[in-house]
């Protein structure tokens, strides 16, 4: 059998598959608003503080809600956000401070690092 070199190499006439499913969020209008609801409650109790650490609940409701699909629809995996209380407390208490540091200029980058947290604490499982 002869060599040929990589350049030379007959390609597959397939086309290479770009994609291999979807992303589907089941997550319903009532839980949002119950959501909301509750979290405005917490923070009119806590006089604002639970208004901190309301990023942190919304992103985990959201990522939570996530199903990725197989080409037929069919649920193959979901996301699940493990984001410990402790660590919560430490990211925002962290930020609090860089936001009175440089006087709430912080606060306009606090959704960013909030999404940044939750999704590197974020994995796949198997769907149920």
């Amino acid at each position: 059998m002869q060599k040929q070199k990589v350049d030379q190499m007959p390609m597959p006439s397939a086309p290479p598959r770009l994609a291999i499913g979807r992303c589907r969020a089941q997550l319903s209008i009532f839980q949002v608003i119950g959501h909301v609801v509750i979290w405005l409650i917490i923070s009119t109790v806590t006089l604002g503080i639970g208004a901190l650490f309301w990023p942190y609940a919304a992103a985990k409701l959201i990522l939570e809600s996530i199903i990725l699909t197989d080409e037929t629809g069919h649920p193959s995996a979901r996301l699940r956000c493990n984001m410990g209380a402790g660590e919560q407390i430490g990211h925002a208490v962290l930020w609090l401070i860089l936001i009175i540091l440089t006087g709430g200029l912080a606060g306009l980058c606090y959704l960013f690092g909030v999404a940044h947290f939750a999704i590197n604490r974020t994995e796949l499982s198997a769907a149920e």
